[in-house]
């Protein structure tokens, strides 16, 4: 597994000489800040650890080729680098799907259970990141979307306004629909005391 310093080094090196001759100034405290972001929204949509670290080198690579393009005063750093990683995941999930490969096993998703300290820690943690994982592909693209930008990818409301181009409003009732399909795929629906209603 590579470092951040290692992804951000090979970042650079993997692009065109034309590109950057050198790093842009803001370029590496963006990767430091926001890596993490990036990486959690991408981890959240993808199968494995392996895989998010290359769509997020991919990201990174992406925005460093076109940070010419970047405008302060439409998006901030985080958004216009979640939007290049929102499109390099649909790419990437658009790869699978032609190739017929988009099933996720728990065998396959240790890095999310690695830190708990027991053996039957993990056994438990295991069963419910197994139920999340399983209810989280049930859910519409729409509310996949808008959970692994808040939850994967740390976003507030207002920034995801930002991403999706839909009213503040319109942000928190998604979220409060999406949380309860969720719920209601993990739970089943003999557990959901919501209505099915969803106005």
């Amino acid at each position: 597994m590579l470092t951040q310093r290692q992804t951000l080094e090979l970042t650079t090196r993997r692009l065109p000489v034309r590109a950057a001759p050198g790093l842009p100034q803001d370029f590496e405290a963006w990767f430091h800040e926001y890596r993490g972001s990036v990486y959690r929204y991408v981890r959240f949509r993808v199968a494995t650890r392996e895989v998010a670290e290359d769509v997020t080198s991919e990201v990174f690579m992406k925005a460093l080729r076109s940070i010419h393009r970047y405008d302060p005063d439409i998006a901030s750093p985080k958004t216009w680098l979640l939007r290049i990683a929102r499109n390099a995941v649909t790419d990437h999930l658009r790869a699978l799907r032609r190739r017929g490969s988009l099933h996720v096993s728990l065998d396959r998703v240790p890095d999310l259970v690695a830190d708990a300290p027991s053996q039957e820690e993990r056994m438990v943690r295991q069963e419910r990141i197994q139920k999340l994982l399983n209810g989280t592909r049930t859910l519409r693209k729409a509310d996949q979307e808008i959970l692994s930008l808040r939850y994967g990818g740390g976003l507030d409301n207002g920034e995801i306004v930002e991403q999706l181009g839909i009213s503040h409003n319109a942000v928190a009732v998604r979220l409060h629909r999406a949380l309860r399909r969720l719920k209601r795929a993990v739970d089943g629906p003999d557990n959901d005391t919501t209505s099915d209603y969803d106005g």
